[in-house]
């Protein structure tokens, strides 16, 4: 019970970060936005909760390595999910910005948000930018990427904290000596 405190903690504390670093990033500190960056860091927070609480049940029946390509799964959904939300919010619930032309957001292609601008420059499965973007690549640049990518860093950041939880690591011993701390 006590490591998911600890993950739930640490993944408290890094919702925090990751709210105010896409309100930095993606919106240049405007407080309109922090209502909705506060709901796309909590759904990603969520979903990444959720596996990460999965995987460290995987773990303790002795599937580590399954256990952390669960929480890399995990990730990418809450980060694919949240980026979505985000969209969502920002130009269909709040209408702050309306795509080129006055088009709706391509739904459809919604899966596709999140690697298509990470991979601005590729087709994603044979999909192309201007399909998955619906001609507006200005809105993958200024309002997709910097999400993605603060979301991409920041759940980097909690694999590593859960990987090291999950699979122990070095701490200084009574002697200062470094001793290893595997199960």
């Amino acid at each position: 019970m006590g490591s998911t405190r600890s993950m739930t903690t640490r993944l408290g504390l890094l919702w925090v970060l990751t709210v105010l670093l896409l309100v930095l990033f993606a919106h240049g500190l405007r407080t309109g936005y922090l209502p909705i960056e506060a709901l796309t860091g909590g759904v990603w927070a969520a979903l990444l909760g959720t596996g990460a609480i999965l995987s460290s049940r995987l773990a303790r029946r002795g599937h580590g390595k399954s256990a952390i390509v669960l929480l890399c799964v995990a990730a990418v959904v809450a980060c694919d999910v949240a980026v979505v939300v985000d969209s969502a919010l920002i130009y269909d619930g709040a209408g702050y910005w309306t795509l080129d032309g006055g088009v709706g957001l391509p739904y459809s292609y919604a899966p596709l948000w999140y690697p298509a601008s990470l991979l601005p420059w590729f087709d994603i499965f044979g999909i192309d930018q201007a399909t998955i973007t619906a001609g507006d690549v200005e809105w993958q640049a200024e309002h997709i990427a910097p999400v993605a990518v603060v979301l991409t860093i920041t759940s980097a950041l909690f694999i590593g904290f859960v990987a090291r939880a999950l699979f122990g690591g070095w701490q200084a011993g009574p002697q200062r000596r470094l001793i290893r701390t595997d199960p």
